[in-house]
């Protein structure tokens, strides 16, 4: 068979456009793979940053979230669940939900929503004990839609709980303390309208009464009003000079009497000297621990009182290392050389309070309940005012005390 030269040509000319083509196809096809290659790899990046994102904020929720299945393993735990539970071991170690808490009560409450088809969604209060200390949490425990997967979130309830038995407890003593007065005063004054108005001396005697019982109203609205603004800042610092000697005895003069009525010793060892601060909040804490001071000494005992002014370095030393039986209240971070500061000092030969009412001390109305303090009425608002006002005022305190053998304020 015989074929023309053109005709030759012309298949060559083919054949070599059609080779062309398809490596020309060829890279098109690999570059469109490779592009939607990078697209599905920048995409798989994006929703890999998303989830690290909804990861970072669970395991920084205060709440503790866990994941478990059907079968009780753990999908999932974030960091507070170890510290609002308690768990028994490291979460990340932990591949079963049982060995992940010893709570029993939690445990039957999550066997029970996995058994059960028709209850959906659980939430109780738990209480437990870690290491003799009550503990309070409120858990929550439902179905994630449709799938075989469960949530537990566990959310500390225990401070809430303290502080809503504080309140109940302020309620009541607040409610006494209101009412004794009010008892009183409406007593004589109908007493006075019933015709003992018409008797001088009586009605001197009465008057005198019910003029105590006002002033004693009026200091508890006062410390109330005084508490409220100083938690809230709606009471601003005003840096004065102050002289420390001068506002001690003036608070002393306050309770002149019941000094000479108990014969109570006052060593008054405050310097003649002066510092720049709030004079009327440094007046409220000096007044308040010398008041807590003169009620709660006996008769004939002993209140000592400091003032000086110490360096950087003591100031340092003391707050960082404070003595057996002590508490440290506001622990400021001090340089050394860096200014001057107050040492103030009350100390009594009072009745004193264990330990672990001296924890409480300076919380919101709490009153010390026993048989040592059952003559020394008073609604726990003293010390709370000292320590919110010393925490204002950019202060730090070391309280020291034990039953029967008084108290230190420094």
């Amino acid at each position: 068979m015989n074929y023309s030269l053109s005709f030759i040509f012309y298949i060559s000319i083919l054949s070599l456009f059609i080779f062309f083509l398809y490596i020309f196809l060829s890279r098109k096809i690999n570059e469109n793979i490779l592009i939607k290659t990078l697209f599905n790899k920048n995409k798989l990046r994006e929703h890999e940053k998303e989830i690290n994102r909804y990861l970072e904020v669970l395991n920084n929720l205060n709440d503790g979230i866990a994941v478990i299945d059907r079968d009780k393993n753990v999908i999932f735990v974030n960091p507070a669940f170890n510290k609002n539970i308690r768990s028994a071991a490291i979460p990340a170690n932990v591949k079963r939900f049982d060995f992940l808490i010893r709570s029993f009560e939690l445990n039957s409450l999550v066997d029970s929503i996995i058994a059960s088809n028709d209850i959906h969604f659980i939430e109780k209060k738990i209480k437990y004990f870690d290491r003799a200390e009550e503990k309070i949490v409120n858990c929550t425990i439902f179905k994630i839609g449709t799938s075989d997967e469960y949530a537990v979130i566990v959310k500390d309830a225990t401070y809430l709980q303290k502080i809503e038995n504080a309140r109940t407890t302020f309620i009541q003593n607040i409610s006494h303390e209101i009412k004794t007065p009010i008892t009183a005063i409406m007593g004589f004054a109908e007493t006075l309208k019933n015709g003992a108005i018409e008797n001088r001396e009586t009605s001197i005697k009465f008057i005198n009464i019910i003029e105590h019982h006002t002033k004693k109203l009026n200091y508890l609205v006062d410390d109330l009003i005084t508490l409220t603004n100083t938690e809230t800042g709606k009471s601003p610092v005003k840096y004065e000079k102050i002289n420390i000697k001068s506002s001690v005895e003036n608070s002393l003069i306050l309770f002149e009497k019941e000094i000479k009525e108990k014969l109570i010793d006052i060593n008054n060892n405050i310097l003649d000297i002066s510092f720049t601060s709030d004079s009327s909040k440094f007046n409220q804490i000096v007044t308040n621990l010398i008041q807590n001071a003169v009620k709660y000494t006996e008769k004939g005992g002993i209140v000592k009182l400091e003032g000086y002014i110490i360096d950087a370095k003591t100031a340092h030393s003391f707050i960082s290392e404070p003595e057996d039986a002590s508490i440290l209240w506001n622990n400021l971070p001090l340089k050394e050389g860096c200014e001057k500061f107050l040492f103030f000092s009350v100390e009594d030969t009072g009745i004193g309070v264990n330990y672990t009412n001296l924890l409480r001390l300076g919380e919101r109305f709490f009153r010390v309940d026993s048989s040592h303090t059952a003559g020394h009425k008073g609604t726990g608002l003293g010390l709370a005012i000292v320590k919110h006002t010393l925490i204002l005022l950019k202060g730090s305190a070391v309280v020291k005390s034990n039953l029967g053998n008084g108290f230190i304020f420094s």
